[in-house]
């Protein structure tokens, strides 16, 4: 990226390679590994670099001469699509899918359109057509795997729904604090932290919902995080029971 240097999700999967070769070392068997592995709950969030660092930056990047946005959306799912089986023939189980958060109301893309705190929707439409193929790929996957596989997303909309936030424009520490720069002192009222990124206070109010649902049943697919440990919980004591049953028959 102009930015700097990123680590990409296939390049950490390389990494991960080698921490689950060590956990193989450690347990004495890649299937001992496997087993500890299939316990672990897996969170996976990515998607809004490749639209804000790349495609909506033609002057570094000819991608959106390349691709139009539909097809761009496809051909990141795509990508990810790879990589999550990647993660499956590693031993992940458990998949939280995080979508992409509406960008088009981040304060970085609203003042370089200078639209006054508006959101700029054909960023906001992206990142809408990203998370519904985002789902798709989710039902895909778990009537692929749904003997002992489970995939759900999160959408989280950063000022979509930012009520009881005074600030939902602007960043509390523009241009991520640099030294010496002083941020806001009522940061608990701010959306954005950065121009960017949400602030604590948005996170944990998008955190609770993401675990348990009942608060709002529109934002997490087809299930929330405490749904998932507790099909997990069932699918280990079914399995449980049937090789105590298996047991039984050959004694």
């Amino acid at each position: 990226m102009h930015r700097g240097g990123s680590i990409s999700l296939g390049l950490q999967l390389a990494n991960h390679r080698v921490i689950v070769s060590e956990i193989s070392t450690r347990f004495g068997s890649p299937d001992f590994a496997r087993q500890y592995l299939e316990k672990c709950l897996y969170y996976v969030n990515i998607g809004s670099n490749d639209y804000l660092g790349n495609y909506f930056n033609p002057q570094f990047y000819p991608t959106s001469q390349i691709y139009s946005l539909e097809q761009y959306a496809q051909a990141l799912i795509e990508e990810l699509s790879l990589n999550l089986l990647a993660l499956h023939d590693l031993g992940a189980r458990k998949y939280v899918l995080n979508g992409l958060g509406l960008f088009g109301c981040t304060p970085a893309v609203m003042h370089s359109h200078g639209t006054n705190g508006s959101c700029v929707e054909e960023q906001n439409a992206a990142a809408l057509d990203f998370n519904n193929k985002l789902k798709a790929l989710v039902d895909q996957f778990n009537n692929r795997f749904s003997a002992n596989s489970k995939f759900i997303t999160i959408h989280m909309a950063p000022k979509a729904n930012a009520q009881g936030f005074l600030v939902s424009d602007a960043a509390c520490c523009p241009l991520g604090c640099l030294p010496d720069q002083k941020p806001c002192n009522n940061r608990s009222e701010y959306v954005f932290w950065d121009d960017v990124h949400p602030t604590e206070e948005w996170n944990l109010l998008n955190a609770i919902p993401a675990y348990d649902s009942i608060i709002d049943p529109a934002f997490v697919y087809p299930m929330d995080i405490k749904h998932l440990v507790d099909w997990e919980a069932k699918r280990v004591l079914e399995f449980t029971n049937g090789a105590t049953s298996q047991l039984s028959v050959t004694e």
